[in-house]
């Protein structure tokens, strides 16, 4: 098997397991457990808290231990401390822990993402379209977790929770079996040489008519990649603004059922599983920054349609919509980043944006909530969130072009040398 095919196949099966348990399982489990073992609501609140505070702190150290041990070594390494911290949620009772646990599970989902997007900016030319069918596997996953887990939960108040995250482990070994298979770094290397890089000693015309050493990064900001890391943390600010409070709003300010309520958001799962796919494909053949425009866009207006129109079919059209472009935001942000980062800083950078998105999110669902509380509504929140992703819409239109023309540029350069 070619080695991209290999490392995109491998990494589909991580996102579908590991990142997909370590990230998303615990919601459907932790009110069963709390309830089994007498927790309290705070308590309960707590051991999420530790699983996100492991997947953020973890998103910056593992692109520094990736450097240290290497890509591949660390995602092998997180994989396995996935299988063991769903073993342990499932074995002990006592708080303390139990929190260790939680901790290591999302650390261990950070460190089994963060480290394959760089091996997949290294394998693969069509990067775009290898992020977006690894992301895929991270949307089957949310939709598989959510239709396996609670029979499973329903086999004994007691001992179901224990079964589900036994269970989880079990699954997540096969991811562990798979991740051992992925090649080393300096057999992906291949020689080091970045995609769209000509070979040493070449020398590449810069915006500004100068030229620099191929391979070699300009010193000085990296204005486009501020921007785009900028926009990754509005996008984590608003979007857990309405992934936090969508079924609250909908069931008690607007009056829907908690069954339509689930129906509205399942189309948000299956969306995922393909949009990322779909917008990695896109992005590889059209120009990323205008399709970033788009897809933030369309997050603005997903969003914004819940707000003045209360028939469900709009509800139905946002989730769809927000499903249809969340996974094509992340697949492209990771793609942009790729391309303004460089191939050897791309773990470090990725991580740090990751950590910088996740600063996003704990700040958009606090304020989100004191507005709730301020004003009784979610419509100022929800207001507030467009309005932050209309910003980022904006920044984006803003970026110069360069990725396109810099690669034809590198190709005329090497073509040139060789003739």
């Amino acid at each position: 098997m070619r080695l991209y095919l290999r490392v995109i196949l491998i990494g589909f099966l991580i996102q579908l397991t590991t990142m997909s348990f370590g990230r998303f399982a615990y919601t459907l489990i932790l009110p069963d457990m709390m309830r089994a073992l007498g927790l309290s609501t705070s308590l309960m609140g707590a051991l999420g808290t530790c699983i996100v505070a492991g997947y953020l702190v973890f998103s910056l150290l593992s692109g520094t231990l990736a450097g240290v041990a290497g890509a591949a070594r660390t995602v092998k390494m997180s994989a396995a401390a996935v299988t063991l911290a769903l073993a342990a949620l499932g074995t002990f009772t006592r708080f303390v822990p139990l929190a260790l646990a939680s901790m290591l599970l999302g650390a261990g989902a950070a460190g089994s993402y963060i480290p394959l997007i760089s091996m997949i900016n290294h394998a693969c030319t069509a990067k775009g379209s290898a992020f977006g069918i690894v992301m895929g596997g991270a949307g089957l996953g949310i939709v598989l977790v959510g239709y396996a887990l609670p029979p499973l939960l329903g086999v004994s108040a007691t001992h179901g929770y224990r079964l589900s995250w036994y269970a989880l482990a079990g699954v997540n070994s096969i991811a562990l079996l798979a991740a051992l298979r992925l090649p080393d770094d300096d057999v992906i290397d291949g020689g080091g040489q970045d995609d769209g890089e000509p070979p040493a000693g070449t020398s590449l015309p810069d915006r500004a008519g100068s030229t620099r050493p191929g391979g070699a990064q300009r010193r000085g900001l990296n204005l486009p990649l501020v921007v785009i890391i900028a926009v990754y943390f509005m996008v984590g600010f608003s979007y857990i603004i309405y992934v936090t409070y969508f079924g609250a709003y909908t069931v008690d300010e607007i009056g829907f059922t908690t069954a339509r309520t689930g129906a509205m958001w399942s189309l948000f799962g299956m969306n995922s599983i393909y949009s990322g796919i779909l917008w990695g494909f896109i992005s590889d053949r059209a120009s990323k920054n205008t399709t970033a425009v788009l897809l933030t866009s369309l997050l603005a207006l997903s969003i914004f349609l819940v707000i003045p129109f209360h028939a469900p079919l709009f509800f139905f059209a946002s989730t769809f919509l927000f499903g249809f472009s969340f996974m094509g935001f992340i697949v492209l942000t990771a793609s942009l980043i790729s391309d303004h980062a460089g191939r050897r800083r791309m773990a470090r950078v990725f991580g740090a944006s990751t950590l910088i998105h996740g600063s996003g999110q704990v700040i958009g669902a606090f304020l989100a909530g004191v507005l709730k509380d301020a004003t009784g509504s979610f419509v100022t929140p929800f207001l507030l969130s467009c309005a932050v992703l209309v910003v980022g819409a904006g920044l984006f239109a803003l970026l110069p072009r360069p990725e396109r023309s810099e690669r034809k540029q590198a190709a005329e350069a090497v073509g040139g040398q060789r003739s």
